[in-house]
């Protein structure tokens, strides 16, 4: 879809009951529209396969808490043999034994489930080993860089490969908590293939939790407004809607550097880019009708 079908298209879903976060307003010109819509098309993307991340490693984790108590479970590492599979297995307490294996057809949404107890492959040992380096690298280099909120919950991390060289670690602020979708206390380490830093970046610089108690129609919208470090709406903004957002369809965000709405419509995994005057028209035309 162009940029121009994209700024039509969102029409139809202004209108709605709002809840909104703001911040200050910083403005500055906007890229080519036919620019920003492929970004926005990438970071769908993104943002969806680390949503599917997120459902493969809480599907695992209550799967194999179902046969096995805690402190018989070594860890586990979850990764993707293939663009459209991804793999979890658990280990024993003594990382000998591999005692679960899930598999996710990302194309057919299919599940397999393994509960045997088996040696585990030189594959799972190198992933293991590989995720294990990750994070000791990142968290002596970034540790003091990152919070959290521990009253709303724990931080969720997920390996994402981005490309065939690249391995992206994403930091998400987790919630424990019923009816709130917590916007920030995210951020992205990138990796080599050997687990060497490339590059961290922090995506919000404070931590947004939106509540979504009186919400009971999916018309209902969140928003919230990005900086102008960070203009678009983030992959973590999209993997934490689709996780929290209960019956909403859509979220939007407000992009002070670009002074334009980016809205996220999460049953289409899709994004519209419009300008903060046509938005503001066309809620004015809603109205009068």
């Amino acid at each position: 879809m162009n940029g121009l079908l994209k700024i039509m298209a969102v029409g139809l879903l202004i209108g709605a009951s709002v809840t909104f976060s703001s911040c200050s307003l910083l403005r500055h010109s906007r890229p080519n529209p036919d620019k920003v819509a492929n970004i926005l098309d990438s970071i769908c993307t993104e943002g969806y396969n680390l949503f599917l991340a997120e459902c493969v490693n809480w599907v695992a984790t209550d799967s194999v808490l179902e046969h096995y108590e805690r402190d018989s479970i070594g860890g586990n590492v979850i990764w993707q043999p293939t663009d459209s599979t991804w793999k979890a297995v658990f280990f024993d307490s003594e990382f000998r034994h591999t005692i679960f294996e899930l598999c996710f057809n990302m194309h057919t949404g299919k599940y397999d489930f393994s509960y045997d107890k088996r040696p585990s492959t030189e594959m799972e040992i190198k992933q293991r080993e590989l995720r294990a380096s990750m994070f000791e690298n990142a968290f002596r280099r970034y540790g003091d860089s990152l919070r959290y909120n521990s009253s709303l919950g724990r931080l969720n991390f997920d390996f994402v490969r981005v490309n065939d060289s690249t391995i992206r670690m994403y930091i998400l602020q987790g919630t424990e908590r019923t009816n709130v979708i917590p916007f920030g206390n995210d951020y992205s380490i990138d990796f080599d293939n050997d687990g060497n830093l490339i590059a961290f970046r922090r995506y919000h610089h404070s931590l947004i939790a939106i509540s979504t108690e009186e919400s009971n129609d999916e018309r209902d919208i969140t928003v919230h407004s990005h900086l102008k470090d960070n203009p678009y709406i983030t992959p973590t903004d999209i993997c934490n809607f689709h996780l929290y957002r209960g019956i909403m369809t859509t979220t939007q965000v407000y992009s002070t550097a670009l002074d334009s709405f980016i809205i996220y419509d999460a049953e289409r995994n899709a994004a519209y880019f419009i300008p903060a005057k046509v938005y503001k028209k066309i809620g004015k035309d809603k109205n009068r009708h």
